[in-house]
């Protein structure tokens, strides 16, 4: 019998399926921006936040250079108290109720005044009067988001007094901030050879490196954040970044924070997630398809990373990966995978490639073993191969399945033939 092209019309293929969308990691989670009367983000606002019912909670942030901030809220259903401050703007304080277990963006607007009182600085561990002065007006200086005068006081503190551990500490931040690499680098050695494991510190001298392109020794702080748990968290904050610049419609900027956070936390599943997403909308299409592929090795029934690996497939056009996902997809799509998969079956079928096609018939019966087409195919094939047993019990069960079927004419007519031979 001779082929013949079957192509079927009604298989609208390809078909892009939406996978459940990348949320910030945590209890809930602000993003906040806060901006000026102009709208644009006001850089160095710190940001102060509290909940009565839990006097232990505190949380201070500064908005960078953007003005945005982010804070983990681990109680729900409570009220917040934000207090923000900024040298040459009217401190402004706001409550907010908070019942979303996700995160949420907000923005705020902040006018030229003259600030309010800031809270007064701890004194530091010291034996010299002199380096307490000292830090406590660095401490305010840097409250003020001065951090040149800043800068100084901690180096005068450290000056008087060398074991002055908060002084170094702090002193690495602010060299950070004022974009002196190396400074903050030394200060905050200063401070883990005086015992330090501050988060702040520990992340300065990671970025001080990073920003110094010196990768041996980024990665060994690196790994000193990951000896004391500080990693995860980090991690957390820059895949938040991610997730609000998603939600701004910048994939670019997300796709590269979801790798920076990868990079600190490999086993951040969100941020995997996310990569796959946002490489998707930004043309990423083969790392997207490897991180759902490295979600699933882990986790094989994951939604998020089932929809996200059949879209990558998709976008590269590779049909071996695309019907590998096929199959994966079946559990959550069984329509739109059945179809895929016979789709392909019916591409290689047309183009004369009988192994790839009867490979391809087997797999939609792997997803609908009640589906009838494939049988009638398989047992076309296994004819003109001269597979006679084969082709009998293929078409048999076609016409059990589809007794009605256009085809069904066509099936009876071979199976009376292979009963002749």
């Amino acid at each position: 019998m001779p082929m013949k092209k079957h192509t079927l019309a009604w298989l609208l293929f390809p078909i892009w399926i939406t996978a459940v969308a990348t949320f910030a990691e945590g209890e809930g989670r602000l993003l906040g921006k806060v901006v000026g009367p102009d709208g644009k983000g006001l850089p160095g606002v710190i940001v102060t936040v509290t909940e009565a019912s839990h006097p232990k909670y505190k949380d201070v942030q500064t908005t960078d250079k953007r003005g945005m901030f982010t804070v983990d809220l681990p109680h729900l259903d409570v009220t917040y108290h934000y207090r923000f401050d900024k040298a040459g703007f009217q401190s402004m304080e706001v409550n907010q109720e908070w019942r979303a277990n996700d995160s949420e963006y907000y923005e705020w607007t902040m006018h030229p005044g003259e600030s309010a009182p800031m809270p007064g600085a701890m004194p530091a561990a010291s034996t010299s009067q002199d380096a307490i002065l000292a830090y406590n007006a660095g401490v305010k200086a840097s409250r003020a988001n001065d951090n040149a005068a800043a800068a100084a006081k901690f180096k005068e503190a450290v000056g008087h007094d060398p074991n002055l551990r908060a002084a170094w500490e702090s002193l690495a931040v602010t060299e950070l901030n004022l974009g002196q690499n190396q400074e903050a680098v030394t200060a905050a050695e200063k401070a883990i050879a005086l015992g330090s494991t501050d988060k702040a510190t520990l992340e300065a001298r990671w970025q001080a490196y990073r920003n110094m392109k010196d990768d041996v020794k980024a990665d060994q702080a690196l790994k000193d954040m990951q000896k004391t748990g500080q990693t995860t968290e980090e991690a957390k904050k820059v895949h938040n970044e991610g997730v609000a610049l998603m939600r701004a419609g910048d994939y670019a900027g997300a796709f590269a924070k979801f790798q920076e956070a990868l990079k600190i936390d490999p086993n951040l599943q969100p941020s995997l997630v996310g990569l796959a997403e946002a490489g998707l909308k930004s043309g990423h299409n083969a790392e997207a398809e490897a991180a759902a592929e490295t979600i699933l090795k882990t986790d094989a029934t994951n939604e998020q990373a089932i929809r996200l690996r059949y879209n990558a497939a998709l976008a590269l056009g590779d049909k071996a990966k695309l019907a590998d996902a096929l199959v994966g997809l079946a559990p959550v799509e069984p329509a739109i995978a059945r179809n895929g998969l016979l789709k392909l079956a019916f591409d290689a079928y047309d183009k004369n490639d009988m192994t790839a096609a009867v490979t391809g018939f087997k797999r939609v019966l792997e997803v609908d073993p009640n589906y009838p087409l494939p049988y009638y195919y398989l047992g076309v094939i296994e004819v003109g191969q001269g597979a006679t047993a084969d082709a009998k019990a293929h078409l048999e069960r076609f016409l059990q399945l589809a007794p009605n079927d256009q085809e069904a004419r066509s099936a009876r007519e071979m199976l009376k033939e292979l009963s002749k031979s």
